[in-house]
């Protein structure tokens, strides 16, 4: 009750203050240069240039979402904002209601998440649930493939995704904002609201913000085929709530230094939408989480030495709390059969790391970082014993930038990772504990690019490297209640990227491409066992047995075809192989994606914006039994933002009520209208 009188009286307010600044403009296609001016630098790992100490030159092969274009798409969390990207594949997990995406058909196991260049992760299974991050108190996404920065640490061998927060360039700002979803039936699904405000000094800036986001369900199209536990209509279990806060505050004695101390705080609750497809052998969960939460604080600076060099500093700990019950049938009430739990997990993590940057030539920007994580896993069914793990992993790398001319330019870099287990709890009664096996594992990372540009709108890059994936807690140690045998000694994955491709912008259009290839060796993978060795057959172990094969086409261009008309258009291909099992299919992933707008905007402060996407059939067994079938889904929307800083927004999204599902029998939203509300203050 209180969220939904939040959002009565954010609306409120954004009306009453339109008379309080009529001499303000904000709007139209002016607002990306604040994005930019906003962004919080000291989040950014992979910036580099050789003319001074971190002269804000972007790294090479970096993909910038920022917010303001996510605001366009209506992409109000990570996963969807994500999605916009070419190379990159959403994924709804259905049976844990958990958002990923795909990078070049690399799971999100295989591609390291960072808020301002701070890991963040389930310390288990790696997994992060990007659906609960929203985007209102983001400056920007950064994505990198393949080609990641070896200061960012361990565990980036598929890329990186870095969630970029603002810093305030005004003495005083705000934003505010709230939006209502409908349904083809026209109630009221969801709801979202939004507020920020930020100051800058002098010496001293301030930011806070705090997002929210309340959905009581979301309708099926009409054209959903009941099966399984869903009848259709409003889909069954599927209410989620989010809530996010960040607070910052930094020091800039001079203009070379800062420093910066941040919060960070996500609290969620969701619900699992049961199987609703055809498939009589899948087992229908009856889950629901409680509390999903992550809570961060962390410490960033930078400070120079001399003109030409520098030294960062990063401290954090992070907190992440979570309750899965697991019910007896679709009433949520009872939990007596022998699938039912509430499971428990209570997770810590700490670490930091030091960045120094120097020029031991006049061409080179040489960067060298150490880095240390500990993470902490701690389960248990609820009032029950409590299990513990604990790992810690160390990482050292070096970094070259090299200006070999004015049109070419080299990055090399090489790192050292290494991940100790240092507890690891086998617990085989409500009193008695052992100990696994603590194993230990080394990686080293390399890789190299070249980026040339021939003319001032051209550039052409080569980048290769072999990168490194620590197994997770649970890949090492899980039973798998009882139908595993774990594996202590499994050994990090390594992958062999490779990548070709360019860019041109000239005066109406921009387009690129670029051409992908990576091989997975030592990938991690079930072996079958003798039954005899667990305690619920089949049984089967992780081993590090397999082969995969990755590549493909990315491809995209920009059209100004008038002053007012801007067209986007970009495709993925993607293959991959299975090399070690040629007849297990690749899952999750589609072979062909495509993307494209049409953005009309007959005043700086009026457009309208018709989308649409197109993603190829994918299977959601490797044996080929379950297939998401092909679909193309449209959106349409108008904004207006008036001088005053006040928009409107107007739309619907899935306008034909495709239906539609990421994974079989696990079925989206039909046709979904909205109406946002927003107001800026510079």
């Amino acid at each position: 009750m209180k969220h939904r009188v939040l959002t009565v009286v954010l609306a409120v307010l954004l009306v009453a203050s339109a008379s309080a600044n009529e001499n303000d403009s904000a709007g139209g296609e002016l607002v990306d240069d604040a994005a930019l001016s906003e962004r919080f630098d000291l989040g950014v790992i992979e910036v580099t240039g050789v003319q001074g100490p971190d002269d804000g030159l972007d790294y090479p092969g970096v993909e910038v979402l920022t917010t303001e274009e996510m605001q366009r798409h209506e992409r109000y969390d990570v996963a969807e904002a994500l999605n916009l990207l070419p190379g990159v594949t959403a994924q709804n997990v259905g049976n844990r209601s958990e958002s990923f995406v795909f990078l070049r058909g690399f799971d999100s196991r295989q591609v390291a998440l960072f808020v301002d260049g701070i890991p963040v992760y389930v310390p288990y299974d790696g997994n992060v649930d990007l659906g609960r991050f929203l985007t209102q108190d983001l400056s920007e996404i950064r994505v990198t493939k393949g080609f990641t920065s070896v200061l960012y640490g361990p565990n980036t061998l598929a890329g990186s995704i870095n969630l970029v927060t603002r810093r305030p360039v005004e003495p005083f700002q705000a934003r505010l904002g709230t939006g209502f979803e409908f349904d083809s039936s026209g109630e009221n699904a969801s709801r979202r609201a939004h507020a920020s405000i930020g100051g800058n000094l002098g010496d001293w800036y301030f930011q806070a913000n705090g997002s929210w986001r309340d959905r009581d369900h979301f309708r099926l199209s009409d054209d959903y085929r009941p099966g399984g536990a869903e009848d259709g209509g409003e889909r069954n279990n599927s209410a989620t709530e989010d809530t996010n806060v960040s607070l910052k505050i930094g020091f800039t004695p001079n203009a070379t230094d800062e420093y910066a101390l941040s919060y960070y705080r996500q609290d969620g609750q969701k619900q699992t939408p049961p199987y609703g497809g055809q498939d009589p052998t899948v087992r229908t969960r009856f889950w629901r989480w409680p509390y999903y939460d992550k809570e961060s604080v962390y410490f960033l600076s930078r400070t120079a030495i001399g003109s030409e060099s520098y030294v960062r500093v990063r401290a954090y700990y992070d907190t992440f709390q979570n309750l899965l019950s697991s019910f007896d049938d679709d009433s949520y009430t009872t939990q007596n059969r022998p699938f039912a739990f509430n499971s428990v997990y209570d997770d810590y993590t700490w670490g930091g790391g030091v960045e120094l940057g120097f020029h031991p030539l006049d061409n080179h920007l040489l960067k060298v970082a150490a880095n240390y994580k500990r993470d902490v896993h701690r389960e248990n069914d609820l009032g029950g014993p409590r299990t513990e793990f604990e790992d810690e992993t160390y990482s050292v790398a070096i970094e070259d930038t090299i200006t070999l001319s004015q049109s070419l330019e080299m990055i090399g870099g090489v790192s050292w990772n290494r991940q100790e287990s240092i507890r690891a709890d086998n617990r085989i009664g409500p009193d008695t504990v052992l100990q696994f096996d603590q194993g230990s594992d080394d990686a080293i990372n390399l890789q190299l690019g070249l980026f040339w540009t021939p003319v001032a709108d051209t550039r052409l890059h080569f980048t290769t490297g072999r990168k490194t994936r620590f197994p997770t807690i649970k890949d090492r140690y899980s039973f798998r209640f009882g139908s595993a045998l774990p594996n202590p000694d499994l050994a990090a994955e390594e992958a062999a990227n490779y990548e070709i491709g360019f860019e041109r912008s000239a005066a109406s259009v921009s387009y690129g491409g670029n051409l992908f290839f990576s091989k997975l060796r030592d990938a991690i993978e079930n072996v079958t066992l003798a039954d005899s060795a667990c305690t619920r057959p089949p049984c089967v172990q992780l081993q590090n047995i397999e082969e995969q094969e990755n590549s493909g086409v990315e491809a995209w261009a920009d059209w100004n075809a008038t002053d007012t008309l801007l067209l986007h258009l970009d495709y993925t291909y993607l293959d991959r192989d299975n090399i070690s099992n040629p007849e297990l299919r690749p899952v999750d992933t589609p072979d062909h994606k495509v993307f494209g707008f049409a953005r009309y905007s007959p005043t700086p402060f009026l457009y309208f914006q018709a989308s649409a996407e197109y993603n190829d059939k994918r299977f959601s067994e490797t044996n080929g039994s379950r297939v998401a079938k092909s679909f193309t889904t449209a959106n349409l929307k108008a904004s207006w933002e008036t001088q005053t800083g006040i928009a409107f927004d107007v739309g619907v999204r899935n306008i034909a009520d495709e239906n539609y599902a990421y994974e079989e029998g696990y079925p989206e939203p039909g046709r979904t209208w909205f109406l946002n509300l927003r107001y800026r203050y510079r």
